[in-house]
């Protein structure tokens, strides 16, 4: 039969044992939410490179067609200033004949 001091000894020791391990535990499971932090930290930082990639690519898309659509009201807006101003060189040519053809 264990006498009460050697049962005291190993339940002290006992008590030791899961101390260490409990210890060795908590630094495993820190170490492990330290890595995976940082593996969380990795992914939301490429998360956030693509979707300002993606916001970039859809800024230039809205670009190219904002700029198609003020070309094209320009080209309309020439066109218009052009038919008008050929309309007036047609009635100053005219109007210069007219004048011509009275002097002469």
């Amino acid at each position: 039969m264990d006498s009460m001091i050697e049962k005291i000894r190993g339940a002290e020791q006992q008590a030791e044992d899961i101390r260490a391990q409990a210890a060795a535990d908590a630094r495993d499971m820190v170490a492990r939410a330290r890595e995976e932090a940082a593996e969380r930290l990795v992914a939301a930082a490429e998360s956030e490179r693509q979707k300002t990639r993606d916001a970039l690519s859809q800024a230039e898309k809205d670009g190219k067609l904002l700029s198609a659509q003020v070309l094209s009201a320009a080209r309309e807006g020439v066109a218009r200033e052009e038919a008008a101003a050929r309309a007036k060189l047609n009635d100053a040519v005219a109007y210069l004949m007219e004048r011509v053809d009275t002097q002469v």
